[in-house]
């Protein structure tokens, strides 16, 4: 919650939908009113976002998407099967990282193709992985599955405050 007292506002248990701007307005009923703004970032570890297999059939082009919402911005990893971290560039496959998702792009599926990929997002506070599977068409599989890692720093989330200072 929020606490105001004096020149301090404190908010307990912060998270990051109360990141944005905050003003402090001061008045004594003397002189004009004053204020200042202050802008507030939350950080937090890496959530994903919406994962989602795919059916592509041999010869065509597939594009798996790792979406994350993070502050700082997540780094992100390929691995297949579990085991090999994927290298763009080699195997058909291309790594293409914006600020908020990554993207494998195989170029011309092929039988070796087939099977599951794992997104690996971090940052500093944490990370979070989900496995999206290349599926042959007509096929039976199960969907996208996600974890979260590090319940340690989640822990250590809930109980953190901000104080903030105006000086006008």
């Amino acid at each position: 919650g929020f606490t105001s007292e004096g020149e301090y506002l404190e908010i307990t248990e912060i998270n990051r939908q109360q990141a944005g701007e905050y003003e402090c307005i001061t008045a004594n009923g003397v002189l004009a009113s004053d204020s200042k703004r202050v802008l507030i970032t939350v950080n937090y570890p890496p959530i994903i976002t919406e994962p989602k297999d795919l059916r592509t059939p041999i010869g065509k082009t597939a594009l798996l998407r790792c979406e994350a919402m993070a502050v700082p911005p997540a780094e992100f990893q390929w691995f297949k099967d579990d085991k090999h971290r994927l290298l763009g560039g080699l195997d058909g496959l291309q790594i293409q990282n914006e600020r908020t998702r990554s993207m494998l792009l195989f170029t011309n599926v092929t039988a070796r193709h087939y099977g599951n990929y794992t997104c690996l997002a971090s940052n500093n506070l944490g990370s979070c992985n989900v496995t999206l599977r290349l599926i042959r068409p007509g096929s039976l599989e199960n969907t996208a599955t996600a974890s979260m890692e590090s319940p340690l720093f989640l822990g250590l989330l809930s109980s953190t405050f901000v104080t903030l200072l105006f000086k006008i």
